[in-house]
């Protein structure tokens, strides 16, 4: 019995020199910034915050932080410490990395006039260094933009190349200027105010020597057309003579060929 107990005690003894050990290098590992190498990783997997990763060993637990707003950490403790025991830290994390952000959305300014507003964005046309390239932006909140509106535009000096180009990260848009002396071209008003899925014709009387047409235009601009319309009006050739272009079956009722009136 006292034999048995002995060995068990050993062991026990074992276990905990080895727990000691492996704590200890994990430990100094973890302060270094360094993960784990005598833990398994957690089956659940990297936790959904940028790539934190939960490790345990014997007895404690090491939690590897890469959150997406910066914070980038090694934690050790027992098997108790959670996840959200470091909330404190991560929020100062984020906050600085709300303020990193700010002034990376700062560094570059633009002038331009409000050509539309939408509910998440603006398009404005650039109307500094004798340009009018027409620019698409992003905005978080609606301060009461509106078209026509001169804009003062804080951002971190990236211009996408598309059409219309885009703006990088937008810091903060100030309005300079209720309605700007600046004008907007005809042809980039018509771009974004003028459709011609917004107008609906409908044929209103059709006889045999006319037809009458109705056109519905719902933009605020007028959709600039034109077209032409032709009527073909079918006769009956009595001298048809077997050349050129035959319609139908050649029976006394068949349409031998046509003529067309403009109008």
């Amino acid at each position: 019995m006292k034999k048995g107990l002995r060995i068990v005690t050993i062991i026990l003894a074992i276990i905990v020199i080895l727990g000691l050990i492996t704590f200890g290098v994990d430990y100094t590992r973890a302060k270094e910034g360094k993960n784990p190498i005598f833990c398994i990783k957690h089956p659940g997997g990297v936790i959904m915050d940028g790539g934190t990763t939960e490790y345990f060993g014997l007895g404690y637990k090491v939690i590897d932080f890469h959150t997406l707003a910066g914070f980038d950490d090694v934690k050790i403790g027992t098997w108790a410490m959670q996840y959200e025991d470091f909330e404190e830290e991560m929020k100062y994390y984020a906050e600085k990395y709300e303020e990193r952000l700010w002034n990376d959305n700062m560094a570059a300014t633009m002038k331009a006039v409000i050509i539309k507003v939408y509910e998440t964005g603006l398009m404005v046309m650039q109307i500094d260094e004798d340009r009018s390239e027409v620019i698409s932006l992003g905005i978080k909140e609606d301060i009461g933009f509106k078209k026509g509106q001169e804009l003062l535009i804080h951002y971190n000096g990236m211009i996408l190349e598309s059409y219309p180009a885009q703006l990088g990260n937008v810091g903060k848009i100030e309005i300079t200027k209720e309605n700007s002396d600046v004008v907007i071209p005809d042809n980039i008003l018509r771009t974004f105010y003028s459709f011609h899925e917004k107008v609906n014709i409908t044929i209103s009387e059709l006889t045999n020597i006319g037809i009458s047409l109705t056109i519905t235009d719902t933009n605020e601009i007028p959709y600039d057309f034109a077209h032409s319309y032709i009527i073909n009006k079918k006769v009956k050739n009595k001298d048809y003579t077997g050349k050129g272009q035959k319609i139908g079956e050649d029976t006394e009722n068949s349409v031998a060929g046509f003529t067309r009136n403009r109008f």
